[in-house]
């Protein structure tokens, strides 16, 4: 029975130690930071908004206070008593005015925005009808004139039209063209034309020397109308001085091309006494050989050929008529 007595008298010492020991550990905030100054008390300010209670008059705030509160004015965070006056602590967001963009000027004239398709009611009249004037003028009335082809020249060169052709078809539009072809570019046929239109003062100035100039470079490139052109001006002495070894020189360079009308000038020169009796088959035979559809120079050639055959015996006229000369 003693023995029992005894255990719970130990148990009873062994609760009250353990319940001191408990009260001693158990510490109020207000004693923590009584007894230690750089305490920071548990607080939920930062993510509810709430603030401890401020420290007693004549005392400093702590470190931990000081770095509490700092974070707080930081995060723009009012104390719970300032919230119920409208009174805020740390920095205020800055009052910037709203900026003012105004209207693009298609929206100040009604029309859309840029980039956007154009509205028909913004259209001109004109635009929209196909037609723009300009003065009393009509576009539309003016036609569109492109420049020649090199083989569409020479062609209209061979049938004696290209000076017809640029000063009434064409309505001397294209003299800039022809002449900037005939300098820059100097291709032949554009050279001969503009030579041309030099000598004779076709929709530009007359100017015989740059004429005779460029007739010259379209023959150094071996264009046969050129060298045609230039060997009838040296066997008549215009505008050059008359030469008639030059012209015969010019004009079978030009027939052994196979133009026509060099063929039969080269016939007519043969006949004249120029040349050389070497070169009477040759001639005949180009020039028999020749497809010729207008009415008149066949009639000539036929009668310049039977000139030309007087002048050779008749088994080489044979032979003419038979081999065709290249």
């Amino acid at each position: 029975m003693r023995s029992i007595w005894i255990l719970i008298g130990l148990l009873a010492s062994t609760a009250a130690s353990a319940a001191e020991e408990a009260a001693a550990k158990t510490i109020t905030p207000a004693a923590a930071m009584a007894a230690d100054p750089d305490y920071i008390p548990p607080s939920t300010a930062i993510f509810s908004g709430l603030e401890p209670s401020a420290p007693t008059e004549g005392k400093a705030p702590s470190s931990g206070q000081q770095m509490s509160q700092s974070i707080n004015e930081a995060l723009n965070i009012a104390p719970k008593n300032a919230q119920s006056v409208n009174v805020t602590t740390g920095p205020k967001p800055l009052d910037v005015a709203p900026l003012s963009v105004p209207d693009s000027p298609d929206k100040q004239q009604g029309g859309v925005a840029a980039g956007g398709p154009p509205q028909k009611e913004n259209i001109p009249a004109e635009l929209l009808q196909g037609t723009v004037t300009s003065g009393s003028a009509v576009a539309d009335d003016l036609p569109i004139i492109e420049i020649y082809t090199q083989e569409e020249l020479i062609s209209l060169i061979n049938d004696d039209k290209h000076l017809q052709r640029v000063a009434n078809i064409d309505e001397c539009q294209l003299v800039k063209d022809i002449e900037l072809r005939a300098k820059a570019v100097m291709l032949p046929a554009y050279q001969y034309l503009w030579g041309d239109m030099l000598l004779t003062g076709t929709c530009t100035r007359k100017n015989v020397e740059m004429g005779i100039e460029y007739l010259v470079k379209a023959a150094q490139q071996g264009l046969p109308a050129a060298l045609e052109h230039l060997a009838r001006y040296y066997a008549k002495g215009r505008y050059v001085q008359r030469d008639t070894q030059q012209a015969a020189i010019f004009m079978h360079e030009a027939a052994a091309q196979g133009y026509l009308k060099a063929q039969i000038g080269w016939v007519d020169m043969l006949n004249a006494g120029l040349g050389s009796p070497l070169d009477y088959e040759e001639a005949y035979s180009w020039l028999h050989h020749s497809v010729i559809a207008d009415e008149k120079q066949h009639k000539r050639a036929t009668s310049l050929l039977a000139r030309l055959s007087r002048k050779m015996p008749p088994h080489i006229v044979h032979r003419a008529k038979i081999y065709r000369w290249q």
